[in-house]
């Protein structure tokens, strides 16, 4: 066993002090790839919110267009009750939790759970059994349609994956063109503890059968807030 395994640690650092077969990266490749994708990228937000809004579509999320909090309470609240569901889950302290509190006032069905107000164990088990969660998210790229989540910026990541229906609220200064610019506005240290969410949870057979929910929420609805 330890001959096997010093062999492979061998091979491994002598691997290690060879040169590298790859080529070398192209010099100003950077800015290549920022040439390349202003060629393919909406020149104002109208035409990005409108990319936004197609790629999610095409990857079974749902967006809607809001100008003020109420249209986004009296949304949620609508949904909720054409669902029968009776639970609103928030992670807490997070700059919507005044909305998710006017959904719960507006119907009174609904029990408002908030994450952080459990600990690691109790929490999984409670957000597991919720059924819509409203939350926040750090930036969101318009030519994937992903939501970026910083989990540093967060009391707890698991509303956005536990329930069975995600609200997500966004701004349009939120709005990033791709992938290259969400990493040039974000902090290098958080960025290597991010997720992207791309659409509700899917799956598909070997018969290509489509199937919402498999391994996370069934359903995300994102909100464009655009104040006047």
């Amino acid at each position: 066993m330890n001959n096997s395994r010093d062999k492979i640690l061998g091979a491994v650092k002598d691997a290690l002090q060879q040169p590298s077969h790859l080529p070398p990266t192209p010099q100003g490749i950077d800015e290549r790839i920022k040439e390349g994708l202003a060629s393919v990228t909406p020149k104002d937000y109208v035409g990005l919110r409108e990319q936004f809004k197609k790629e999610l579509e095409l990857v079974s999320g749902e967006f809607q267009l809001v100008h003020s909090t109420d249209e986004i309470v009296t949304a949620i609240s609508r949904m909720m009750q054409e669902s029968n569901y009776t639970s609103l889950t928030i992670a807490g302290d997070g700059p919507y939790d005044g909305l998710a509190q006017r959904v719960t006032e507006k119907n009174k069905a609904v029990q408002l759970v908030k994450a952080s107000d459990y600990q690691k164990t109790e929490r999984k088990e409670k957000l597991a059994a919720t059924e819509a969660a409203l939350v926040d998210v750090n930036l969101a790229v318009a030519d994937v349609a992903s939501l970026a989540l910083l989990y540093d910026d967060t009391p707890s990541s698991l509303p956005h994956f536990l329930p069975l229906t995600i609200f997500v609220v966004i701004k349009p200064e939120q709005l990033v063109a791709n992938l290259f610019e969400l990493f040039e506005k974000l902090p290098a240290e958080k960025a290597k503890n991010m997720t992207l969410i791309t659409g509700p949870s899917r799956t598909a057979d070997v018969e290509k059968v489509l199937v919402l929910g498999a391994h996370g929420p069934k359903r995300l609805v994102v909100f464009m807030l655009e104040e006047k």
